[in-house]
């Protein structure tokens, strides 16, 4: 019976051991992937993806500027409050027209609240002349006007479980933009979708 008790003591020591080599080597592959080189590569490429897409999307539809802006938390208040901003994170322009990207950084929605308010509730804005929102969503209509923008469309990303992330912005600058054939809604919205999913992969 003892050598019976030593086997499976013996086989349990294994168990543990094969365990123990499965768990190491599982924590060193995360630390790989997890090093901050390889992260660089891997949303690289998934930037890059994302936008040749809004290229794609301001030739289709003759806008000057595309714009994804992202929802973030920039800290909190000293009440303990959230503070939640909203920044441009990727933008693509037109030959002869500037980019904003830069002076979009860190812009507390609460700086516009009639604005994210109503794209939140409609989840999309079509705006065709900016003049439309200076009485409304004054501070919107500088930050637009600012921009030289004249009419735009925004519309709401989402993440898997539904919930608003950002907002993808087309933008034009030169001329309004009357409208959008159903041609048109389409590939905004499957820009839409292509952006939400390579958003889901860069926190995998």
């Amino acid at each position: 019976m003892e050598w019976f008790t030593a086997f499976l003591m013996g086989i349990t020591a294994i168990i543990s051991a094969l365990g123990t080599l499965v768990v190491t080597a599982y924590k060193t592959k995360k630390q790989i992937d997890e090093t901050i080189p390889r992260k660089v590569k891997r949303q690289s490429g998934i930037d890059m993806e994302i936008v040749n897409k809004m290229e794609d999307l301001k030739e289709l539809l003759g806008a000057d500027r595309v714009q994804i802006y992202d929802f973030s938390n920039g800290g909190h208040w000293a009440n303990g409050r959230s503070a939640l901003k909203t920044s441009c994170t990727y933008e693509v322009v037109r030959a002869g027209v500037y980019g904003c990207q830069s002076k979009l950084q860190m812009v507390p929605i609460s700086c516009i609240p009639r604005f994210i308010h109503t794209l939140l509730d409609k989840e999309t804005l079509e705006v065709t002349n900016l003049e439309d929102i200076k009485e409304p969503m004054p501070s919107t209509y500088n930050i637009k006007h600012s921009q030289g923008v004249k009419s735009f469309y925004d519309i709401i990303l989402n993440n898997k479980e539904g919930e608003p992330i950002g907002f993808l912005g087309i933008q034009y600058v030169h001329k309004c933009h009357k409208s959008y054939n159903n041609n048109d809604r389409e590939e905004v919205l499957r820009l839409k979708f292509f952006i939400e999913e390579k958003l889901e992969k860069m926190i995998k």
